[in-house]
């Protein structure tokens, strides 16, 4: 990411704070303000900032001080309290994003951006596509599942379709090297039906993306950023479906949403699907899996729905444990009012 003299960096988001002393105790974190508001504080881009380590907070945020300004970001754990920092501005909106110059002394020479890092520099800047998700042109079934050996197909269809996303184009051409993946298989993600690139020059080695791996690059770093993965499609020919998984840290420590008690153990998988079906009108699941099985919400629009979806609850949770899952628990509700 940065060329010598400077060793690799790590890219932080910045939101503006109330001035905090680094000795006063915190035991709770307000929302803070977004970056794009009227009082952000005014950073050039690409502009390096001297910056000192302040508190870590209990979000598992820290607080820093960038020319005298407190700023909340995420920060690596080798950083510590009263460490002087180096930080390259590279974002503006809509929230700060600096680089973080490791192991490099103050006073050393000014940054300066590989062509890999002026390429990401150059992402984060440009306007989000208007889809940060990934999608199938094709539907995944030709029809609607009706008998158990469509239905069967379904698991594997949305674990395919996951899987020639683009999302993880890298990682498959480590595993193709290592002779663990065909040519085939990475032609059939979007990254490798891309037209070949022109040869290009060093004074062109800076020239903007092509839109379609310029989109394709957003939505891994977006998924990098948020910790999940969003797909759109089809699942049949006319059934449009919204997909969304998320992985928790392992010291993730979830309220548990049915029974009102804590359950004190790390939250792991969080899958959401949005559906627009034509008798149940827009339901949306969401399923928690853990290591101790899976629970469920399912949300419908309207009262007469949720009542024919509860009347139908026992056996869904059965025809789910017939296939060997574990459900700890399920509710049905009304979509809340927006």
């Amino acid at each position: 990411m940065i060329s010598h003299p400077v060793n690799p960096a790590v890219i932080l988001s910045a939101t503006p704070t109330d001035t905090i002393s680094q000795t006063r105790p915190v035991s709770a974190v307000n929302p803070v303000p977004d970056a794009t508001q009227s009082d952000t504080p005014a950073f050039t881009l690409s502009q390096k900032y001297m910056a000192q380590m302040g508190e870590r907070l209990a979000n598992g945020h820290s607080m820093v001080n960038v020319a005298g300004k407190w700023l909340q970001m995420r920060m690596p754990t080798a950083v510590n309290t009263g460490d002087l920092l180096e930080l390259t501005l590279i974002e503006q909106s809509p929230r700060l994003k600096f680089l973080l110059h490791t192991d490099t002394p103050a006073g050393s020479n000014p940054a300066t951006l590989s062509p890999a890092g002026k390429l990401i520099a150059q992402l984060l800047n440009q306007p989000l596509p208007a889809s940060k998700a990934a999608s199938n042109s094709a539907p995944l079934l030709p029809t609607p599942p009706v008998i158990n050996a469509d239905k069967a197909q379904m698991p594997g269809q949305l674990r395919q379709a996951l899987a020639i996303s683009g999302l993880f184009y890298e990682a498959h051409l480590a595993r193709w090297l290592n002779g663990k993946r065909s040519l085939q298989q990475l032609q059939q993600e979007p990254q490798g039906r891309l037209p070949a690139p022109a040869a290009t020059t060093a004074s062109t080695s800076t020239a903007p993306v092509a839109p379609q791996a310029a989109s394709l690059m957003q939505q891994q770093l977006h998924t990098l950023e948020t910790g999940t993965i969003q797909w759109r499609g089809e699942v049949w020919p006319g059934q449009a479906m919204e997909w969304d998984i998320t992985e928790y840290p392992d010291n993730y420590q979830e309220k548990e949403q049915f029974d009102g008690e804590t359950t004190g153990k790390p939250g792991r998988w969080q899958t959401r699907i949005h559906l627009h079906l034509p008798n149940l009108g827009k339901i949306t699941a969401t399923l928690m899996i853990d290591p101790q099985g899976i629970r469920i919400q399912l949300d419908a629009d309207s009262n007469n729905i949720t009542q024919q979806l509860k009347k139908e609850q026992m056996a869904l949770a059965n025809a789910m444990q017939v296939t060997g899952l574990t459900i700890r628990a399920m509710e049905i509700q009304r979509h809340e009012e927006s």
